[in-house]
């Protein structure tokens, strides 16, 4: 049989005695219309615990690509038109709900408590699905790379076809683990058996259940009740109404991917490093094929939530994390890492810098060995030097605090001038205190800042200065102690210690 790239393109359901044979639409015709389309709810599976993880944290709060896996189910849910969509809690229950509140107010929510299997955790949706005059379609809160194409595929099929049940399945590589597609001798779906229930030579079987299902809703809350545990992990398999349908003689209709990858489950580290690994090449594919150059993509890291524009160029090891947005233009050298954070058009950004919840503007110049924290905000054509950190201040236009350098809790204006190891002392053991250097300011290098203090307008401190008051605008700043030379001192502090050095050794 010839496939079609993502799904079977004739596929089979039970229908009696007869099999009904259908194909699916070209990509580009994929989208579900409005005339043939029924009511849809969804559910998000989300209460494991996810004890293969090994983790203190529940499986689906764990990043991936730079956001928890609930948020990559919530945002296939998000990509089809739907009623409601209903997600149901388990473990870490709050974590999770406050998590999706925040992000998408419009979710409903059921506790499974405790947790029974996939077919107890929908019979606390039952409320909520009874009456519902049309079809609910089933995500698991662990299954990330599934596309909106794919979906929208399942759920046309699964319209056109008339089935009680649609199930997406697929052939990885390694089938051990998960629960197998038992088909007839006429090849209908007759059930679906987890790994610990199979019968002998079942192991053999293939195609596996991705736990990504279409019901139609009167059949799914009339048969959920009629669920048994007879099983061994004592459970209530929602897989179980395939072999209900089975025996009502039911159409139930299986859809078979052709990249096992796009349904993976999370289930271990591992996994979840195959999965980081492969969404990672889809997002640095996109990132390129719209102008961003990257030196070499196999060591570029970009997390699916950071926006950039063309012409942009990343070069090796560069890691940019969370919701950063980067400009047309700005290059980024090797081994920095940036996280939550804006960059504007024409920045450099120079080796090794580190940069967090920071914006840096139009045309600025950051690093080698710079770190900008929290709140940092640097100024259009500013520079921030080699082994300079910057946190919760504002640097101002054309400003420059070039080499080894603290900057914290300030405000710097335009065109001033920092020296090399300048400190603004920001912290007094209690409390933090802001430090103000106007425009034009020039700071000589080795000079601390004590605040609060406010170097006016133009002025100048002079190198080594500790200043602990007000500088007024155009005016210059010493606050050094007196220096005194004693001539030939150190002729007599060397013989000293050469003597002593002799009477050490004559003693020993």
């Amino acid at each position: 049989m010839d496939k079609e790239k993502g799904m079977e393109p004739v596929q089979q359901c039970h229908c009696g005695a007869s099999v009904l044979r259908y194909m699916l639409l070209e990509h580009g015709n994929s989208h579900m219309s409005s005339n043939n389309s029924r009511p849809l709810m969804t559910v998000v599976l989300a209460a494991g615990k996810g004890t293969r993880m090994s983790s203190s944290i529940t499986k689906v709060l764990h990043l991936l690509r730079g956001k928890p896996l609930i948020l990559h189910a919530v945002g296939q849910a998000r990509s089809v038109s739907s009623a409601g969509i209903i997600v149901v809690l388990g473990h870490q229950a709050e974590r999770v709900r406050s998590l999706l509140t925040a992000v998408d107010p419009g979710l409903e929510f059921v506790l499974q408590e405790p947790q029974l299997g996939t077919g107890h955790a929908m019979m606390q949706c039952i409320g909520r699905l009874e009456g519902f005059p049309g079809d609910v379609l089933v995500l698991s809160g662990d299954v990330p790379m599934l596309t909106r194409n794919t979906i929208e595929r399942l759920l046309r099929a699964h319209l056109e076809t008339k089935a009680v049940l649609s199930v997406l399945t697929s052939y990885p590589p390694d089938p051990v683990g998960y629960g197998r597609i038992i088909r007839d001798r006429a090849g209908f779906p007759s059930a679906i058996r987890e790994q610990k229930d199979l019968l002998h030579g079942e192991d053999e079987i293939l195609e596996i259940n991705t736990g990504i299902y279409v019901f139609n809703a009167a059949f799914l809350t009339r048969e959920l009740p009629l669920l048994s545990n007879n099983n061994a992990q004592v459970e209530y398999y929602l897989t179980d109404l395939v072999e209900a349908a089975y025996r009502e003689d039911k159409p139930v209709g299986i859809f078979s991917l052709d990249d096992p990858l796009e349904a993976l489950g999370i289930n271990t580290h591992p996994e979840l490093a195959t999965m980081e690994a492969a969404m990672r090449q889809t997002t640095l594919k996109k990132l390129m094929e719209s102008g961003v150059r990257m030196i070499d993509p196999s060591t570029t890291y970009v997390d699916d939530t950071v926006t950039m524009e063309g012409e942009v160029t990343l070069y090796p090891m560069v890691c940019i994390y969370g919701a950063t947005s980067v400009e047309t233009g700005t290059v980024i050298h090797p081994g920095s890492v940036i996280t939550d954070s804006k960059i504007g058009k024409n920045v450099v950004i120079h080796p090794h810098s580190v940069i967090s919840e920071a914006i840096i503007e139009d045309d600025a110049n950051v690093g080698p060995f710079a770190r900008l924290r929290p709140e940092a905000r640097i100024g259009r054509n500013a520079k921030i030097g080699n082994f300079v950190e910057v946190k919760k201040s504002s640097i101002g236009e054309g400003s420059k605090v070039s080499h080894l350098t603290y900057i914290g809790d300030s405000t710097i204006g335009s065109n001033a001038n920092v020296g090399a190891g300048s400190v603004t002392c920001n912290y007094d053991g209690f409390s933090k205190h802001h430090t103000i250097i106007e425009d034009g300011v020039f700071v000589g290098s080795g000079t601390m800042m004590v605040a609060p203090v406010t170097l006016g307008k133009n002025s100048m401190v002079a190198a080594g200065s500790t200043i602990t008051k007000d500088v007024p605008a155009d005016a210059l700043a010493l606050g050094r102690s007196r220096q005194e030379n004693k001539d030939g001192w150190t002729i007599a502090w060397r013989r000293k210690i050469a003597e002593s050095k002799s009477d050490k050794k004559e003693n020993s």
